[in-house]
Formats: structure tokens, sequence, C-alpha cells
């Protein structure tokens, strides 16, 4: 062997060596340290999901205790009845016809961590009052959920029919006592029910009524211009309480206020006295606007007519008109 194939073969070898080294290297250092750091970098990314699931957990926990006290019921039965009793009891305070609703249950529906319960509600009535209908179940204080809602022409003119699901929440929270004087946030005398006044008087899903011959009328009963006034509303707006009277055959909105002129009186008041409904027994009036005729005083109900007026005897009269009543009285006797 020549002194140039030694050195070759010298070369070879030391590169042998070198590659030999290096691979041992990269096993005994370099692949266990690459190894450590995708460790690492998976616990780190476990320790950042698990304090997000805290964080989350932390989160409900707040939530439901918060909620747990205006449920309907701890249990899918007892929230399910809950909520059908208030339903009914919205329907008739508002003086529609329980006759004219029909409420299926709905659920229960597991959801993670509770249960889905409620109603699936179809009905008819006037436009205004199922309006309210659903503004005072938008407002219910209880944990729920207005979906769904469908609304179409009713059969006769000036009311509609309604379909939607009124839905709750049933969970288990330790510790947590129910509110027994839940009160909503917003009532019909608040100016948010304002809001809905559009859909009043625009009527979309009023249908076509053809007017009627001249000579199938000429016979016919001349009606009371009052009969197609109708107090729709006795709101307050600003602070100082308005009349909202509804012209039921243009479904034109006209606003009074204290003072004013109406139905051949003066208004002297609107009264939020809660007070039994003239002629339907077992009903109750939220508010009424009060007018002046002469010596007299009248009032008509939320909801009514302006031809359904009534004198009020004195004793039916607010506090702050009965001293004007009598002194009156006693001045012209």
């Amino acid at each position: 062997m020549n002194r140039r194939q030694t050195i070759l073969l010298g070369a070879v070898g030391c590169l042998f060596l070198l590659f030999i080294g290096a691979y041992g290297i990269r096993t005994v250092f370099v692949k266990p340290l690459k190894e450590l750091k995708s460790q690492i970098a998976a616990l780190r990314d476990k320790l950042r999901q698990n304090n997000e699931d805290q964080q989350a957990y932390l989160s409900a926990q707040h939530y439901l205790k918060d909620v747990a006290p205006r449920l309907f019921g701890r249990e899918a039965d007892t929230a399910t009845a809950e909520a059908g009793k208030m339903l009914t009891e919205q329907i008739v305070r508002l003086g529609l016809q329980e006759s004219q609703f029909s409420r299926v249950p709905v659920g229960p529906r597991r959801l993670r961590g509770a249960q889905e319960v409620g109603w699936s509600v179809q009905g008819e009535g006037p436009l205004p009052k199922m309006i309210d209908l659903i503004f005072v179940l938008e407002q219910t204080p209880q944990v729920h959920r207005l979906e769904n809602l469908v609304l179409s022409a009713g059969d006769q003119p000036g009311r509609i029919k309604a379909r939607f699901r009124y839905l709750t929440l049933v969970v288990e929270v330790k510790d947590a006592k129910p509110i027994t004087d839940l009160q909503p946030k917003f009532t019909l005398d608040s100016p948010q029910r304002r809001f809905y006044d559009g859909i009043v008087q625009r009527d979309l899903l009023r249908p076509y009524v053809p007017r009627p011959p001249a000579e199938a009328t000429a016979g016919a009963r001349q009606a009371s211009p009052l009969e197609a006034l109708r107090v729709v509303s006795l709101s307050q707006w600003g602070g100082a309480p308005e009349v909202d009277i509804c012209e039921t055959n243009s479904m034109k909105i006209s606003i009074f206020k204290t003072g004013d002129t109406l139905a051949g009186g003066q208004i002297v008041m609107i009264d939020y006295r809660p007070l039994p409904m003239p002629g339907k027994p077992g009903f109750v009036s939220e508010s009424r606007v009060i007018l002046k005729l002469g010596t007299n005083y009248w009032a008509v109900e939320r909801g009514q007519t302006l031809s359904a007026k009534y004198q009020l005897a004195p004793e039916q009269l607010p506090t702050e008109l009965r001293g004007l009543s009598v002194t009156y009285e006693a001045h012209h006797n």
C-alpha cells in the first residue's frame, strides 16, 4: 500500500468516525432534547386548556347561581306546570279568550348541564291584545326564550293568529333559594311598550274587506262614532301619562294628554288602580282614563271603546278626585 492509499484510507476512516460520532451525539443528546421539548409543549397546551376549562367552569357556576333563583322549578314537571300556569294567567289577564288558545308541552330536551322544557302555543285575538301578550311574555322575569314566533291574519279584520314556543330551563344548583317576588323589568305601561305601536298602526296582516254597496247600508243603524275609538294604551312617556286612541276603521293612533277634550269631556286623570272590569266578573282592569263631563266623572277602561264609558260613583273615585268632587258639590248646593 503506497503513501497515497494510506492517506485516503485514513481520511475515509476519519469521516466514518465523525459520522458515527455525530449519530451517537444525536442519539444520546439531540433526540431526547427534541422529545423533551415536545413533551413540554404538550404539557403547556394541556395546562392552558385546563385553565380555560377552569375559567369556563367558574363562569358557568356564577351564571347558574344567578339563574337558579329565577327558574320556574327544579324539576321538569314542576317547571312545565308553572310555565303553563303563567301563560294561562297572562292570556286571561289581558282579556283574551282562553278557549281561542291551544298549549302543547315541549320537552324535556337534555342539554349540557340542564334540561329545556316549555310550551308550544297557538292562539287568535285582537291585534293590540296579541301584541300586548307577546310583549308581556318577552318581559317575564323567569329564565325563558321566546322562539319560532309566526304571525298570520285572523279570520276577521283586526284579529291575528300567533304561533310561538315559550321555553325555559331546569338546572340543579345546591343552596339556591328561589325568588318569590320576581317582577318584570318593563310592563305594558312602560315607554318600551310604545316601540310595538307601529305593528298595531300598520296592521299589515289585516285582510282586505270590500266596501259594502251603498244600497246595502242605506237602512243600517248609524253606529256611534265612539264605537270606532278604542283605548289601546295608557302608558307614561317622559314621566307624563298619555292616552292612545285607535280609530279601528283606519287603525290610526291619536295621542291625548291630561286636560285634552275626549268623548265630550275633559281628561282629568289616568287611574292605575287595579279594579274589577265592569261587566266582566272575575277580571281585573289595571288602568283607565277618567273624564269629566259637567259635574260628573266618567271612566273608560284600557282596551274598551269610548262608547263603553261609564259614570263613576263618588266612592269609586280616586282619592285625588274625591276632594274636588265634594268641594264642587258643596259650592253649588
